[in-house]
């Protein structure tokens, strides 16, 4: 299975939620974990990201993923994504449901209400 993760889950993890370490232990080890590059850019837009300990430690969850870029096909998709819900849904959402898509994975999310709007997206229960 692929899974892409978003940004809500790893936040709760850099705030000392368990939610990241109870999907490490439930998820078959053959699962492919996939960190778009906008979430990337989304963890360290807090300002919390500016202390060495959060940069250390988003540094230490690096090691979990495949990076997984923004190309051309996952931009013009996230941008029909986006016009397609008359802007309820933050770009960078749309960026990591197109990035679901473009490999046929599953999102793994804290924020199910966000991407539940997007037909045809699917989320990795939790």
């Amino acid at each position: 299975m692929k899974i892409i993760v978003d940004t809500s889950i790893l936040i709760d993890n850099l705030r000392g939620g368990d939610k990241w370490n109870k999907f490490q232990e439930k998820v078959d080890e053959d699962s492919e974990i996939f960190l778009p590059t906008i979430v990337v850019f989304e963890l360290f837009l807090g300002s919390s990201s500016q202390r060495k300990d959060v940069e250390k430690k988003i540094g230490e969850l690096r090691k979990c993923f495949q990076q997984i870029e923004l190309t051309w096909d996952i931009a013009k998709r996230s941008a029909e994504i986006y016009r397609s819900q008359t802007k309820d849904i933050e770009a960078a959402d749309c960026i990591i449901a197109a990035s679901s898509f473009e490999i046929g994975g599953s999102v793994l999310t804290l924020n199910k209400k966000h991407f539940e709007k997007i037909p045809g997206i699917s989320i990795y229960p939790l």
